[in-house]
This record gives structure tokens, C-alpha cells and sequence, in this order.
């Protein structure tokens, strides 16, 4: 069995020790992006975050009126209008507790330097792969250590030496006039924004590609940008790879103007209003 636990701004969570949540990071989480009081892409969010609990074996038995009216009752308590919704679904002993919480809107940073690394791949084999998992203290270390040195990101491989995904967001790049970005199998998460940009190119005659890319692929490309979604689409102008720093164009292409329009205005259509006007 699961539960569902409303964490108000300045509530705490207790949490057992010996439960596998706490003592192994046995959990998975959703970031949801609220804007103007509504929930953006709230169903495609609710489906990674039931199909990863069924995977993985976490009870989650609410159907997802009853986690929408949760974080409608948390949202409207709080008064948030813009921010962040979270979702955590962490192990118990026999069952699991599903923890609703907010944080604030994250800042618009404008264009990143991004840091490629090659020493600390991905593992696409991973029985984890492709699930948001509470198991993320590789990734904070590599982004730590990247923003320590003024990185925004760093951006990974696999296994297998091809391009993946950076520590909080999905990659894609412009080369030819086509979109790229690296195909699942590749051990990426499945990102809400990633698959809303792809259905968008597809919608405006956008040539586009998912595939397995070597990071030489980078040298030629015409634009690089990151998706998440508490950022929507991120300029990259600055790739380091192996300590040597490549320029990318800074000013964003048409190709990608029609892109960030498209996705904000998906992302208005697509959400769920949880204040009223």
C-alpha cells in the first residue's frame, strides 16, 4: 500500500531508517513546472511516474485524480503560482509513501558553458536506466564539480562512448538544419520536454533524428541545447571537451525561436489549473 503525505513550505517528513527509501535511495520522483497556477504537462509526468513504480516494483495504488487533488490541495495552501511541484514515491518496509511538495521557480540563466566528460559514463545497461530514481548522488557530485569550475552542466556518455544526457537534462543539437538528439537506448531519461520538442518538430515539418552520435558530432553543430522541465529549452554557447573550449552560436536560430514559441504555448495548453483567477 501507498499514502500520500502533503509537505506544506516549512513542514518536515519523518522517515525510517531501516526503510529501504532512506537506507538505499529506494525511491523515484517527478519535477513538474508550475506556471500561472497551472500544472505543465501534468499527464505525460503521471505516466513516467506510474510506469517507473511498475517497473520497479514501488506500490502506488492512487489514481491520478487523487494525486492531482493533493498537489491542488498543497498548491492552493501555499498560495504558488510559479514554482515547482515535486513527487516522491520512496520504499517503506511492505509498501510506500508518496511525499507532495513544492520548492520555488528556478531562475532564467540565459545561454551555459557545458562541460563534456568521458571518465564517468552512463551505465545504459543499468537496471535503473531510463527511471527517475532518487539514486543521485553521481550526478550531484559530477554537477557540483562542474559549477564549481562555472559550468551550467556537465554532459555524459555511455558505455559505449556516445553522446547521452547531461546531469539534469536531455541534449539535443542542430547540424545540417536537422534536430538530433541521443535515442533512448543510449540509457537517457525519457524526458516529458524531450518527447514534447520531438512531437513539436514533427508538428512544424522539422526535420529531426534520434540516433547514437559520437561527441565529435558536436564540432559541427550549429546550435546545442538542453530541455527539462523546470528550464523548458537552455542554450548551450560553449561546449569544453577535453579542456579545449568550442564556440557555439549564441543567438538562437529560427528553427529554434519556433521551437521555445511552440513549447510555451504547449505547455499552456497542456497543464491543469489549480488556482483559480
Amino acid at each position: 500500500m501507498s499514502e500520500i503525505i502533503i509537505l506544506q513550505s516549512g513542514d518536515s517528513a519523518a522517515l525510517q531508517p531501516t526503510h529501504s527509501g532512506f537506507a538505499h535511495g529506494f525511491g523515484i520522483f517527478e519535477t513538474i513546472k508550475l506556471s500561472q497556477g497551472g500544472l505543465c504537462f501534468w499527464e505525460a509526468h503521471w505516466q513516467r511516474f506510474y510506469s517507473s513504480a511498475v517497473d520497479l516494483g514501488l506500490p502506488l495504488d492512487h489514481a491520478p485524480e487523487e494525486a492531482l487533488a493533493a498537489i491542488r490541495e498543497l498548491v492552493q495552501a501555499d498560495g504558488l503560482r510559479d514554482g515547482t511541484v515535486k513527487l516522491s514515491l520512496l520504499k517503506t518496509g511492505a509498501g510506500a509513501q508518496c511525499f507532495v511538495y513544492t520548492r520555488p521557480a528556478m531562475a532564467t540563466i540565459g545561454t551555459g558553458r557545458l562541460q563534456l566528460a568521458t571518465t564517468n559514463p552512463i551505465n545504459e545497461h543499468s537496471r535503473v536506466a531510463g527511471h527517475k530514481t532518487h539514486n543521485y548522488m553521481e550526478n550531484i557530485l559530477l554537477l557540483e564539480s562542474a559549477r564549481a569550475e562555472g559550468y551550467a552542466d556537465v554532459l555524459r556518455v555511455n558505455t559505449a562512448g556516445v553522446l547521452a544526457e547531461t546531469t539534469l537534462a536531455n541534449l539535443f543539437f542542430i547540424k545540417q538544419g536537422r534536430l538530433c538528439t541521443p535515442a533512448l537506448s543510449t540509457g537517457i531519461l525519457p524526458g516529458v520536454i524531450r518527447a514534447e520538442v520531438l512531437r513539436l518538430a514533427e508538428s512544424l515539418a522539422i526535420p529531426f533524428e534520434e540516433g547514437r552520435y559520437s561527441p565529435a558530432v558536436l564540432q559541427e553543430a550549429e546550435a546545442v541545447f538542453l530541455t527539462n522541465s523546470s528550464v523548458g529549452i537552455r542554450l548551450m554557447d560553449t561546449i569544453s571537451i577535453e579542456g579545449i573550449d568550442l564556440m557555439l552560436p549564441s543567438d538562437p536560430l529560427p528553427l529554434l525561436d519556433a521551437l521555445s514559441s511552440g513549447l510555451s504555448d504547449l505547455g499552456m495548453k497542456k497543464s491543469v489549473l489549480l488556482l483559480d483567477d
